[in-house]
C-alpha cells in the first residue's frame, strides 16, 4: 500500500495515537480510495477485489476509466462538482467494468486535503447482489400486483386494531360499486356494505380472527346500487417476524350466481323428490349394470317387493321377460341419451306378466362418463288390453255391417223370386201336361232355393245379433279371439239356438 499520501495529509491523520487506521482500511469489506485530479493515488485490497484488478494496475489510473461508458460523464462531473459544492449529495450509484460482469457500486465521497491540495476520499460498496435482490423483489412485487389487479376476487388488508383498510385491489370496485380510492382514503369501510341482518355475525367473525388466525364465512352485502349479493370471505392473520400481529388479510369472492344456482338446484331437487315419491308410476335409478340405487313406493308395490331394503338389494335386469328388450332399450339410451315410452314386458315377483312404457335417461359426469340410469315405468297392461278390445269391437262392428249389407241383398233377391213364381203360376194351367210337369219341378226347386235363402238369412241374422250383444255393448271388457269363433260355431246349428244363446260372460260376471 502506498502510504506517502498519508504522511503528507494533515487532516487525514490515519495513524493518530495508537489506533491502527491502516490496518482497519486494509481489512474492511468496502473499497477505500483517494482521488486527486481524477486519478487513483491510494486504494485498499477490497476495492481491488471489487474491480478485479491488482494494486499496481490501479494506482495512478484515472478513476473514470473503471466506470462504464454510460455512467462515466455523470460520475466525473459529480466528483468535480463535489470539490466545489459542499451541499452536493455525498452518495452516487453507478456501474464499474470488471471481467465477467459489471459491478454496481455505491460511492460515498468526501473532500479531504492531501499533499497540499483537495482530494476525494471515497468508500466504495459493491451493491450488485443487493441490487439484483432489489430488482427481483420489485419484479415479484410487480407480478403480485399484476395478479392482484387481474383477480375477480377482492383482496384486502385490514388493520388489526381498528379494521381500517390498509390496501385493497381494484376488484372491490365491481363488487361494492364504488371507486377504489374511496377505500384507500378511508372514506368507506367493508362493514358499511354488510347486510344489516348479517352485520353482527360478520363483526363477530372479524373479531374472532385474532384468536383463530384463520376463518371463512358466507354473508350478504348491499352494493352501492342497492343490489344484494352473496360473498364468501376467507380471513388470514398475518404476523411480523416478532410474532406481533401485523395485519388481517381477506379474500372476498362474489358467489351470488353460485348461491342462486345452488338454491335453484335445491328447489329443483325438492320438487323432484316430491314427484318421485308422489307419482303412481314406478320411479327409479339404477347403476349401469341394473342394481337399484333408488326406487319409490309405487315401484316397490308394482314389482312386488316387501320393502325398500329388498328392492335396493335387487337388480332390474331380473324382471325383464325378454333380455333383448333391455338390450335394445339401453342401446337407444346410450346412443341418444334418453328413451321415451319404450314398451317392454316385466315378469313380477308373483309370476304375473305386465307391459310397461319406460321413459329414461342416462346421467353422466362432465367428462361424459356414465354414472347411472334414471327413469319412470308406467304400467300400460290394462291400457293395451283395452286397446286390443277396441280393435276387436271395431272389427266385429265392421263385420256386422258387412253381413247386414249382403243380407239385405239376399232378402231382396228371395222376395223377387217369390213374386216371379206367383206371377208365373197364373199361366201354368195353359201349359201342356208334359210342360206342366217340367214347370212343377222347376217351381219346386225354386221354392227349395228360397227356403235355403230363408235359412241363410236366419243364420246371418243370428250371427249379427250375437255380435251386437257381445261387442256393441262394450264396457272395456277383456275378450279373446276365441270369442268370435265361439259365436260362429254356436250359430252353425239351429239359428233359434244361436239367437237365444247368452253372450260370452264378462270378467266381472265370471268373477262373481
Amino acid at each position: 500500500m502506498n502510504g506517502s499520501c498519508f504522511e503528507e495529509a494533515d487532516l487525514l491523520n490515519v495513524c493518530q495515537e495508537s489506533i491502527d487506521y491502516q490496518g482497519i482500511v486494509r481489512h474492511i469489506n468496502d473499497g477505500v480510495l483517494i482521488l486527486r485530479e481524477g486519478n487513483i493515488i491510494f486504494t485498499n485490497g477490497a476495492f481491488c477485489e471489487i474491480v478485479g484488478a491488482n494494486l499496481t494496475e490501479l494506482l495512478g489510473k484515472p478513476f473514470t476509466d473503471l466506470v462504464i461508458p454510460d455512467d462515466r460523464e455523470r460520475v466525473e462531473r459529480h466528483c468535480v462538482d463535489k470539490l466545489y459544492t459542499s451541499d452536493l449529495s455525498n452518495r452516487i450509484e453507478f456501474s464499474i467494468s470488471r471481467p465477467g460482469e459489471d459491478a454496481i457500486v455505491e460511492m460515498k465521497l468526501t473532500v479531504v486535503e492531501c499533499g497540499g491540495g483537495p482530494a476525494i476520499l471515497a468508500a466504495i460498496t459493491d451493491i450488485t447482489e443487493r441490487r439484483k435482490t432489489r430488482i427481483e423483489l420489485q419484479r415479484v412485487k410487480d407480478r403480485l400486483e399484476s395478479i392482484l389487479h387481474a383477480l375477480n376476487d377482492v383482496v384486502v388488508s385490514l388493520s388489526p386494531t381498528d379494521q381500517s383498510i390498509l390496501a385493497i385491489n381494484p376488484a372491490a370496485e365491481a363488487l361494492y360499486g364504488i371507486p377504489r380510492r374511496a377505500f384507500n382514503a378511508g372514506e368507506m369501510q367493508l362493514m358499511h356494505f354488510v347486510h344489516p341482518e348479517d352485520r353482527e355475525a360478520v363483526s363477530k367473525y372479524y373479531r374472532s380472527l385474532v384468536d383463530d388466525e384463520f376463518g371463512e364465512m358466507q354473508y350478504r352485502i348491499i352494493s352501492s346500487n342497492g343490489r344484494i349479493k352473496w360473498v364468501h370471505d376467507e380471513g388470514h392473520l398475518v404476523y411480523c417476524t416478532t410474532r406481533s400481529i401485523r395485519r388481517l388479510d381477506h379474500v372476498i369472492r362474489d358467489i351470488t350466481e353460485q348461491k342462486e344456482a345452488l338454491d335453484a338446484l335445491t328447489r329443483s331437487e325438492e320438487k323432484y323428490r316430491d314427484f318421485f315419491q308422489s307419482t303412481k308410476d314406478m320411479a327409479y335409478s339404477v347403476t349401469p349394470d341394473g342394481t337399484f340405487i333408488d326406487i319409490n313406493e309405487a315401484g316397490i308395490q308394482m314389482l312386488g317387493f316387501t320393502d325398500r331394503e329388498e328392492a335396493l338389494a335387487s337388480n332390474l335386469k331380473d324382471f325383464y321377460e325378454n333380455l333383448s328388450e333391455r338390450a335394445d332399450l339401453l342401446a337407444q339410451i346410450n346412443e341418444e341419451g334418453f328413451v321415451t315410452d319404450k314398451h317392454v314386458r316385466f315378469r313380477l315377483k308373483d309370476g304375473r306378466s305386465i307391459e310397461v312404457a319406460i321413459t329414461a335417461r342416462a346421467k353422466t359426469d362432465d367428462s361424459g362418463y356414465l354414472l347411472y340410469y334414471e327413469g319412470i315405468a308406467h304400467n300400460i297392461t290394462q291400457a293395451m288390453e283395452d286397446q286390443r278390445n277396441r280393435v276387436l269391437r271395431n272389427a266385429a262392428g265392421g263385420m256386422c255391417h258387412y253381413l247386414n249389407t249382403h243380407l239385405m241383398h239376399i232378402v231382396n233377391a228371395k222376395d223377387g223370386i217369390r213374386e216371379e213364381i206367383e206371377s208365373l203360376e197364373e199361366t201354368a194351367p195353359a201349359l201342356s201336361e208334359a210342360a206342366r210337369e217340367t214347370w212343377t219341378a222347376a217351381i219346386s226347386s225354386l221354392n227349395a232355393y228360397c227356403e235355403g235363402l230363408d235359412l241363410a238369412y236366419r243364420k246371418i241374422t243370428a250371427v249379427t245379433k250375437a255380435f251386437n250383444s257381445a261387442f256393441l255393448t262394450y264396457k272395456e271388457e277383456s275378450y279373446l279371439d276365441k270369442a268370435i269363433l265361439d259365436i260362429f260355431n254356436s250359430c252353425l246349428g239351429d239359428p233359434l239356438d244361436c239367437v237365444t244363446q247368452a253372450p260370452p260372460p264378462r270378467k266381472k260376471d265370471a268373477d262373481t
